[in-house]
């Protein structure tokens, strides 16, 4: 049997497949889940709720403990596996090394 060829690595910020705990804050709810990848431009979350594509989203993650970060963002698509987010104001520093 044949498999599909590899598909070339077409991101031009790479993403971190990662486990963090998160609360989104949207349309006045809170919703809790974690991260499913994290970039420096933006992430895809699990959460317990659904979101609309567009909607403003404060996240508020905690990569490490005693290191919260809040970002700004929005939901750019929604996959399979989650909303996809795209960071509008900070931008996780963890993430840059």
């Amino acid at each position: 049997m044949l498999s599909a060829p590899r598909r070339p690595q077409t991101r031009r910020f790479q993403r971190r497949q990662v486990v963090w705990p998160v609360t989104v804050e949207a349309d006045k709810r809170l919703l809790h889940g974690e991260t499913v990848d994290v970039g420096p431009q933006g992430a895809k979350l699990r959460l317990t709720d659904e979101l609309k594509v567009g909607a403003h989203a404060t996240l508020h993650l905690t990569p490490t403990p005693g290191h919260p970060m809040s970002i700004e963002a929005i939901v750019w698509r929604i996959d399979s596996d989650g909303p996809a987010f795209f960071f509008l104001k900070a931008k996780p520093t963890l993430l840059d090394s």
